[in-house]
C-alpha cells in the first residue's frame, strides 16, 4: 500500500475512533443526568426512598388485621381507585368491638369503603383464612398484613417472640392457598413489622425459609405515602394516651417483607438468568455487527475492486 494511502487510512481510523469515543462519553453523560433526574423525582415523591406501592388494574387484594381501616381506605382511594371492588378488607374484631376501640374514625372509614365497593368483613382470623367462604372463593395477587401482633399481653420477651412467630407461621400457611395460581402475575404476601427490638427478633426471614417460602424483597414502610393512614394498636386508641400521627411506627423504622412461594422465587431467578443470557448474546451480536461494519469501512481494496468491475462494464457498453 502506498505511504500516502496508508497514512490517509490511519487518519480516517483515528477520526472514527474519536467520534465513537465522543459518542460513548455523550451517552454516559446523558445516562448520568437521567439518573440524577430520576433520583430527584423520587426524592420529590418522598425524601427518604420514593417508593410507592405498585398495584395494577388486575390486582385482587386481601387485607388482613385492619385496625381503623384507614390503610384500606388509602389504598382504595389512591392506588386502586379504578378497581376498589377488587379489595377485601378484614379485621379480627367484631363490628361492635371495632367501633368501641376506634370510635367514629373506624365507622367513617368503613362507610367510605362500602360506598367505594370494597368488601369489608369482620371477625376474620388471619391464621384460618380458608374456613371463610367469602375468602376462599377467590384467589388474590396480594395478601397484606400490616403490623401483625398476637396481642396476648405476654410480659416475658421470649414467650412473646414465640407467640408472634407462631402467628406469622400460621398466617403464611393459611394465606398461601389463597394466592393466585402459578403462571399468573404477582402472587405475594406483604408483611410489615417494626425493625426495633423485640420485633427484629421475630426473624421473619428464617420463618419464611423454614416454611417453604422466600423473601422476594424488602422496602421501608413510610406511612406518609398512604394519605389518610393512621396506625392504631391492637388494644385501640385513647386520645391523649396513644401516639397520633403515626409517631409510634415512624420511630421504629418499619419494613415491609414481600413473601412468595419458594417455587415462584426459583422460577423468577431462572427467568432473570435466561434474560441475562439473552442480553449478553444480543450485546455480542451487536459487537460482531459493529466489527464487520468497521472492517468494511477500512477495506478500500474491496471498494476499488467494485470500481474496476464498473469500469469493465463501461468498456463493454462502448463496444
Amino acid at each position: 500500500m502506498p505511504p500516502k494511502k496508508k497514512k490517509l487510512k490511519t487518519s480516517l481510523k483515528n477520526v472514527l475512533n474519536l467520534a465513537e469515543a465522543h459518542k460513548r462519553e455523550k451517552y454516559k453523560q446523558q445516562s448520568h443526568q437521567a439518573r440524577i433526574a430520576q433520583t430527584k423525582q423520587k426524592q420529590k415523591t418522598h425524601p427518604k426512598h420514593g417508593r410507592k406501592p405498585k398495584f395494577t388494574s388486575t390486582d385482587r387484594v386481601l387485607l388482613i388485621g385492619e385496625g381503623n381501616f384507614s390503610f384500606a381506605k388509602s389504598i382504595a382511594e389512591h392506588y386502586m381507585a379504578s378497581n376498589p371492588g377488587n379489595i377485601i378488607a378484614t379485621c379480627y374484631d367484631s363490628e361492635q368491638m371495632l367501633y368501641e376501640k376506634y370510635a367514629d374514625e373506624a365507622k367513617s372509614n368503613v362507610a367510605t369503603l362500602k360506598e367505594l365497593g370494597v368488601t369489608v368483613l369482620f371477625e376474620i382470623d388471619g391464621t384460618k383464612l380458608r374456613k371463610y367462604k367469602d375468602l376462599r372463593k377467590n384467589r388474590y395477587t396480594k395478601i397484606i398484613f400490616n403490623f401483625p401482633h398476637a396481642g396476648a399481653g405476654i410480659k416475658d420477651q421470649d414467650h412473646n417472640i414465640r407467640a408472634n412467630q407462631k402467628l406469622l407461621n400460621e398466617f403464611f400457611a393459611s394465606a398461601v392457598p389463597l394466592l393466585s395460581k402459578e403462571g399468573e402475575t404477582s402472587r405475594e404476601m406483604h408483611v410489615t413489622i417494626k425493625t426495633c427490638k423485640p420485633y427484629d427478633l421475630w426473624d421473619i426471614r428464617t420463618l419464611a425459609k423454614t416454611t417453604g417460602k422466600a423473601i422476594k424483597t424488602t422496602f421501608p414502610f413510610h406511612p406518609d405515602i398512604y394519605p389518610g393512614y393512621e396506625h392504631r394498636r391492637t388494644l385501640g386508641f385513647k386520645e391523649g394516651v396513644s401516639k397520633g400521627e403515626n409517631a409510634e411506627i415512624i420511630k421504629a423504622d418499619p419494613k415491609t417483607f414481600v413473601v412468595v412461594r419458594k417455587s415462584a422465587m426459583e422460577a423468577e431467578k431462572e427467568r432473570s438468568k435466561q434474560g441475562a443470557i439473552k442480553r449478553k448474546k444480543d450485546l455480542q451480536r451487536q459487537a460482531l455487527l459493529g466489527k464487520k461494519k468497521r472492517k468494511h469501512l477500512f477495506n478500500p481494496k474491496a471498494e476499488s475492486s467494485d470500481d474496476d468491475d464498473d469500469n469493465d462494464d463501461d468498456d463493454d457498453d462502448e463496444e
